[in-house]
C-alpha cells in the first residue's frame, strides 16, 4: 500500500530495522520524486498537489519487489505543520511499523481556503439572494461558506468551522446574531451535521471543497459590509489552536430596504450610498402564482380606530391614576388593532403575498418599468458619474428590491403603479425568451448605453487578480462578435492551441475569471435547477489552469464570455456546475438571432 500526501513535506528516515531488503519510493511529486535507500538520517522535501508515498521489500536480489504495509499517525494532537510518524512493515509476525520509518512534518502552513464571500440563503426555500446580499427586511437567513481543504491530510469528522467568539462579539455589536440553534431537519435538508457550535467539514480530502451554513438573524444590521472570521478547530484537541492558519477573514455585505411613507418609494441602504425606487410596472409569475393560492382565512373584526384609541387612553389613565388594571388588556387592544391593519401580508404569516381575497406562496416578480435615483454617500465629479454597477451593485439592489415586493408584506404598500417620473426612467424590458437562450431585451432611455462596449477589468476588492489591462481599469470589447463557426472549428482542431480558446469574463459575484472553451451541451439540454430546454448548442467553458481560477458562481448569470485573443464577444452565461467546475453559455449569435438583434 502507499501513504497519499499533499503539499510540500519533510520526510527523515528515523529508522530502519528490517530483515529482508527495503527501499522507499517518492511518486507523482512535482518536486523530489525517485527511489531511496533506507539509510537512517536521509532527509528529504518532496512537494506537490498530491504525490504517494511507498514503501517496498523484496525477499531476495533477483525477486520482484513488493509494496510493504503502511501507516501514518499524525500525532496526539492536531496541528497545522502535522508532525506524524509514517512507518512501514513487511509481511513479518512483528507487527511494529519500525522496517522503515519517517519522522513526517508538514511545511507548507496552510490549512483552509474560503476563496468566496459568504453568501445569503433564504431558510424558507433555500434560495440564494441576488449576489448573496443579506437584506434586513427578511431577516434570519442560512450563511452559506465555501471552503477548500489546504491542509496536507484530509479534513475528519472533528474537524469543524466555527464562527471565532470575537468575531460572534463584533457582529453583535454591528446588529447580527449567530443563531446556534438548529433543527435535525435543519441540518438534514442542507446536508450537514453540528458538533457544538461548529459545522462539520469532513471528510474532505486536500483540494476538494464543502459549502456549510450557519444561521443569522440580520434584522437590526447596519447597511454595510461586516467582517466575519472563522475558525478551524479540532474538537477532539489542538496543538495550536491560536495558529494564524486556522482563520479566515471575510466580508458579507448588508442592504436595508424600507417604504418611505411620505413619498411611497422604495429606499434601499448600502455602506456607498441609498437608492431610491418608484415602480410603474411589474412582471409577475401568474402560473406559479394561481397554482400557490388558496382562500385567506376570515380576518378577525376590527374595531374602529376612534373606540381603540378611546380604550387605551382611558385604560392607560388608569394606571397612572394607580388604579389596579390588567397590563395584558394593553397588549390585547394593540394586537387586536395593529395585526389586521393596512398591509398586503398573509393574515397568518406576514412574508406570504396576499391580495385580500387569496393567499399565495411565494412566486417570482420583476419590475418592468421603474425609475430610481442614487444618493452615494461620496460624491462624484461630472454630470453623469460613472455606471452605479459597481460595489455595492446598484442592479443587484433593483433585483433585491424585486425580490421583496412580493414576499414582504410591509413593502406592498409600495406596488402603487402611478408613477410616471420620465426624467428618471431607465428603461423598458423587451423581448424576451427562455428556452434556447435564455436571454432578454432591455430598451435602455438614457445615455448608459454608449458605455456597454467594455467591461470592468479585475477590481481592487475581488478574490480573483488575473487583470487583462489594468486593476479597476475597464476592457474594451471588438464591435462584432464571434460567429459559432468558428469557435466550431477551433474545437474540432484537436491542434487547436490553449491560447485560441482561451475567453473570460466580468462576473457580478466573481469578478473577472477566465476559461477555456471546451465542447458543446448534448441535444436536447435541460438545465436542472429550473427546468430551462435548450435545443441550441450550448457552450462549455472549463476552468484554464493557466489562472487557477472558479469558472464562475450563482450571479454571474448575463456576463459575456470574450474571445481573449481577439477581444470578441461569443456568448452569453447562463449557468454553472461545481462538480465539474464548468459553465454553460449561449452563443451571442443565437441570441441575437432569436431576439432578432442587429449591432
Amino acid at each position: 500500500m502507499s501513504i497519499q500526501l499533499f503539499g510540500r513535506w519533510n520526510l527523515e528516515v528515523t529508522k530502519a530495522i528490517h530483515n529482508l531488503e527495503n527501499r522507499f519510493q517518492v511518486q507523482g511529486a512535482d518536486s523530489g520524486n525517485g527511489t531511496f535507500p533506507p539509510t537512517v538520517g536521509l532527509n528529504l522535501t518532496p512537494a506537490g498537489t498530491a504525490w504517494l508515498l511507498t514503501a517496498e521489500y523484496r525477499e531476495a536480489t533477483a525477486q520482484p519487489w513488493k509494496s510493504s504495509d503502511m501507516m501514518i499517525d499524525p500525532g496526539p494532537l492536531d496541528r497545522v505543520d502535522i508532525q506524524a510518524t509514517i512507518g512501514a512493515e513487511d509481511p513479518l509476525p512483528s507487527r511494529d511499523f519500525e522496517d522503515i520509518q519517517w519522522a513526517a512534518r508538514y511545511l507548507d502552513g496552510t490549512l483552509l481556503e474560503i476563496p468566496h464571500r459568504p453568501y445569503a440563503v433564504r431558510t424558507q426555500d433555500l434560495f440564494q439572494m441576488p449576489d448573496g446580499i443579506f437584506e434586513t427586511a427578511l431577516g434570519t437567513y442560512y450563511m452559506a461558506v465555501r471552503v477548500v481543504n489546504r491542509w496536507g491530510l484530509p479534513f475528519t469528522s472533528d474537524h469543524v468551522l466555527n464562527i471565532s467568539a470575537a468575531s460572534r462579539a463584533a457582529l453583535a455589536v454591528g446588529g447580527i446574531h449567530v443563531i446556534d440553534a438548529w433543527s435535525h431537519a435543519e441540518l438534514t435538508s442542507l446536508g450537514q451535521s453540528q458538533r457544538g457550535t461548529g459545522m462539520v467539514l469532513g471528510p474532505l480530502v486536500p483540494g476538494s471543497a464543502r459549502t456549510v451554513y450557519f444561521k443569522i438573524d440580520v434584522s437590526a444590521a447596519a447597511p454595510r459590509k461586516h467582517e466575519v472570521e472563522f475558525v478551524l478547530q479540532n474538537v477532539t484537541g489542538m496543538a495550536d489552536p491560536l495558529h494564524p492558519a486556522r482563520r479566515v477573514r471575510k466580508q458579507i455585505f448588508v442592504s436595508r430596504t424600507a417604504v418611505d411613507p411620505q413619498t411611497g418609494e422604495i429606499v434601499a441602504e448600502v455602506q456607498e450610498g441609498t437608492l431610491r425606487f418608484k415602480l410603474r410596472e411589474i412582471a409577475i409569475d401568474r402560473k406559479n402564482g394561481r397554482k400557490g393560492r388558496k382562500r385567506c382565512p376570515p380576518p378577525r373584526r376590527r374595531p374602529g380606530e376612534k373606540d381603540v384609541r378611546d380604550r387605551l387612553r382611558h385604560t392607560l389613565q388608569a394606571l397612572l391614576d394607580g388604579r389596579p388594571i390588567d397590563p395584558c388588556v394593553i397588549q390585547e387592544l394593540l394586537a387586536c388593532y395593529c395585526t389586521q391593519g393596512p398591509g398586503g401580508g398573509h393574515p397568518l404569516d406576514p412574508m406570504r403575498p396576499t391580495d385580500g381575497r387569496f393567499c399565495y406562496d411565494p412566486f417570482f416578480a420583476f419590475p418592468t418599468r421603474f425609475s430610481y435615483t442614487i444618493t452615494p454617500r461620496v460624491p462624484f465629479e461630472g454630470q453623469y458619474g460613472p455606471i452605479p454597477f459597481q460595489d455595492p451593485w446598484w442592479k443587484v439592489l433593483l433585483l433585491v428590491i424585486a425580490v421583496l415586493l412580493l414576499l414582504a408584506g410591509a413593502l406592498s404598500e409600495a406596488a402603487d403603479v402611478a408613477y410616471h417620473d420620465e426624467d428618471l426612467v431607465i428603461g423598458s424590458l423587451g423581448r424576451s425568451q427562455q428556452n434556447d437562450v435564455d436571454a432578454a431585451l432591455c430598451v435602455l432611455d438614457t445615455d448608459r448605453a454608449l458605455g456597454f462596449g467594455q467591461v470592468l477589468d479585475v477590481q481592487s476588492n475581488e478574490d480573483n487578480q488575473n487583470f487583462e489591462n489594468a486593476l479597476d481599469g475597464q476592457i474594451t470589447l471588438a464591435s462584432t462578435i464571434m460567429p459559432i463557426a468558428e469557435v466550431m472549428a477551433l474545437l474540432a482542431d484537436p491542434n487547436t492551441p490553449d491560447a485560441q480558446l482561451q475567453v473570460f469574463k466580468s462576473g457580478a459575484t466573481t469578478g473577472l475569471t477566465h476559461g477555456l472553451m471546451s465542447g458543446f451541451t448534448s441535444m436536447p439540454f435541460t438545465r436542472e435547477d429550473d427546468g430551462t430546454q435548450f435545443n441550441l448548442p450550448q457552450l462549455r467553458i472549463s476552468p484554464d489552469p493557466a489562472f487557477g481560477e472558479n469558472v464562475s458562481r450563482p450571479g454571474d448569470s448575463g456576463s459575456i464570455w470574450v474571445h481573449r485573443a481577439t477581444g470578441r464577444p461569443v456568448a452569453l452565461h447562463h449557468s454553472g456546475t461545481d462538480d465539474p467546475d464548468r459553465a454553460t453559455a449561449s452563443f451571442l449569435e443565437d441570441v441575437f438571432k432569436q431576439l432578432k438583434v442587429t449591432l
